[in-house]
């Protein structure tokens, strides 16, 4: 096994600091994955009980059990297990590097003194924060290790970080971000042709700089996402209820996007009716973010095939909240799909499918589910990228921290844009 640690330097490009190489042990390897399995189907039948048992006693709102859950249970023993098993197995290959880059160091802005002359005190006050501190760290592993709960390990818990997302290779995240500048250029090309042609062109102008305000600074190495051109497709099959009341998943989608209004939200274009494959693959095909919540994965939704066909270069952002476990869920499942096609509906094989078609990023739940959680984790992640500002990088690692569990959502690739 061998890994090397990159750091940011000050012209925005990734320096190797050091390379370890350390033995590999298969029997531990292989035990810590068979672990995980087991902890995955463990998740999937305790869903799939609670479920049941809400039905038998007549209880299918239980937001406020779920609230407790969410924020107060500790770690499952098996995931601790896991986490414990998988630091000592990663732990010779770690502490061979320096993460003193992780730890928060306190900046401190120059003081002018009065008795320097003014062009010295104008050049010191100009001096300004950057508008956010904090590492963003991209891990790429091979498929082995990626099956595992990565981001758990605690060298990734430190305070200094406040982004970590995955990618399968240095290569395709070397191809993520050629893509998106390529594209920024010709955006900034047809910004540039549209502003010489009369008072048309400054209109179209201070349009663009509502969607990002000037005084946003976007991170480096972070691409703008249009919030104008959100396409969302939510529970298909009308299925399942949330919140106190009972409330419907498309009721509280229509929720979301009226607290966000000032976010163009009005703009996004959504389905709450079973779309076709054509319909699908025009949402995918037209939009720059695409969001899914439904009882059914996606890939069950457009066949691998077609979706491996499609150019989806104009797609940024995909956000999955799939994988639920319920009776519902599993009503949904064909018995005729081959041993081949489920393993597509398999996270790293989705989110691998959507980045080979051309999406910059994708967000997706590494375990089973519950509806009220996806639905939680959804409102969660578009109000931290709307109303916070951050990329969805750090959206998602705000929610893995906040989650106790630190089990419910994973970010598999890395190349993660702003909005």
């Amino acid at each position: 096994m061998s890994d090397c640690v990159s750091a940011p330097v000050a012209t925005g490009t990734l320096m190797c600091t050091r390379m370890a190489k350390v033995s590999v042990l298969p029997q531990a390897l292989l035990t810590l994955r068979e672990q995980t399995r087991a902890f995955g189907q463990e998740t999937r039948h305790a869903l799939f009980k609670e479920d049941s048992w809400h039905r038998v006693k007549g209880r299918l709102d239980a937001s406020e059990e779920h609230k407790k859950t969410a924020g107060g249970e500790k770690l499952p023993p098996s995931f601790s297990k896991i986490v414990q098993d998988m630091e000592a197995y990663l732990n010779p290959l770690l502490t061979q590097f320096d993460f003193s880059c992780l730890r928060p160091q306190a900046a401190s802005l120059p003081v002018p003194e009065m008795t320097k002359g003014k062009d010295k005190e104008e050049k010191g006050s100009s001096v300004k924060l950057p508008a956010e501190p904090g590492e963003y760290m991209v891990i790429l592993a091979d498929r082995k290790l990626l099956e595992l709960p990565l981001e758990s390990l605690s060298i990734l818990q430190q305070e200094g970080l406040n982004s970590v997302s995955r990618d399968f290779s240095l290569q395709l995240f070397y191809s993520r971000h050629k893509r998106e500048e390529r594209q920024k250029v010709e955006s900034d090309n047809k910004k540039e042709t549209k502003g010489g042609k009369g008072n048309k062109g400054k209109g179209d102008q201070s349009q663009a700089i509502k969607v990002i305000p000037a005084n946003h600074a976007l991170p480096s190495n972070t691409f703008p996402v249009d919030t104008r051109n959100f396409r969302y497709i939510v529970n298909p099959h009308n299925e399942g209820h949330t919140g106190a009341g009972g409330t419907s998943l498309s009721m509280r989608m229509k929720e979301i996007l009226e607290t966000h209004s000032q976010h163009f939200t009005n703009l996004w274009e959504g389905s709450e009716q079973t779309p076709s494959v054509s319909e699908m693959e025009q949402v995918l095909c037209r939009c720059s973010a695409f969001i899914y919540l439904g009882m059914e994965h996606l890939m069950a939704k457009i066949p691998p095939a077609k979706l491996a066909a499609l150019n989806l270069s104009e797609c940024h952002m995909a956000l999955l909240f799939d994988r639920i476990q319920n009776n519902a869920s599993i009503l949904h499942q064909s018995m005729q799909k081959s041993a081949g096609q489920f393993a597509l509906e398999k996270p790293m094989e989705t989110a691998l499918l959507l980045s080979l078609a051309g999406v910059g990023c994708i967000v997706l739940n590494q375990w089973h589910s519950s509806l009220q959680q996806n639905t939680h984790n959804m409102a969660a992640v578009l109000d931290n990228i709307l109303q916070a500002r951050q990329t969805c990088g750090q959206a998602v690692y705000a929610l893995r921290k906040g989650n106790t569990s630190e089990i419910q959502q994973q970010a598999i690739t890395g190349s993660c844009g702003t909005v």
